[in-house]
């Protein structure tokens, strides 16, 4: 190998435009950041084109799936196209709960005042949702880690498939006597998943993720501590 792998970002695909646009500026901020490899995007459901059909060319690549938890898209989605790929091919884990995460959820909060002496009395973590318990204990080990570093409970809970729903949580709290209920958004874009959590009755919603710096630099990150494995 005599150039740089290729990064191929595979998200999950959405129907709202905003959402594509929002995951086309990750890829779009990495690209910066990585002068000189060829970046690409790919999706696993809803659009194209999916991962195997840009991995068919045989072009060396560090495939980074951008989602925030694992599950049947990850494990089986993606792998499956890694694996049937022609080319040297590496997968890097999804981008979970790693500090890059945790401190853009913060930030997100922060923006939505959330955080600080007026800021929210309890959160909930509102993600996606999965059939895949692993997945599940991602997002509640996140919101774990979210109540000791905002000083205030943190409670998971899913758009869709998993229990608690979000306004089922932001609901248990104010039963509990909290008067001022935050929801981050544990989605990375725009679409009907942030919708629902946007309408679940918090006081206070944070924005998705998105482009944020911290996460532009987790897919950098990935992509530069994988990379290496294909001149092995």
């Amino acid at each position: 190998m005599t150039t740089r792998p290729r990064l191929l970002l595979v998200a999950h695909g959405t129907r709202s435009a905003t959402g594509r646009r929002v995951v086309g500026r990750l890829l779009l901020e990495a690209r910066k950041q990585l002068d000189g490899v060829d970046c690409r995007l790919a999706w696993v459901d809803v659009q194209a084109p999916g991962p195997s059909r840009v991995l068919a060319d045989g072009v060396p690549a560090v495939v980074v799936p951008v989602f925030l938890a694992r599950g049947f898209h990850v494990t089986h989605d993606v792998a499956q196209a890694c694996r049937n790929a022609p080319g040297p091919v590496v997968q890097t884990p999804h981008l979970g709960d790693e500090p890059e995460v945790v401190r853009a959820v913060v930030q997100r909060l922060a923006e939505a005042g959330a955080v600080g002496a007026f800021g929210a009395d309890a959160v909930v973590l509102g993600a996606a949702g999965s059939r895949d318990e692993s997945s599940l204990a991602e997002t509640r080990q996140l919101a774990q880690t979210l109540t000791r570093l905002l000083g205030v409970p943190v409670a998971a809970a899913f758009a869709s498939t998993a229990a608690p729903t979000v306004a089922d949580a932001v609901a248990a709290y104010r039963a509990d006597g909290h008067t001022r209920v935050a929801v981050a958004t544990h989605l990375l874009a725009p679409g009907f998943f942030a919708d629902r959590i946007a309408s679940a009755g918090g006081d206070l919603t944070s924005e998705p993720l998105g482009a944020h710096p911290e996460i532009v630099e987790l897919i950098v990150r990935r992509y530069r501590e994988f990379s290496a494995q294909l001149f092995r």
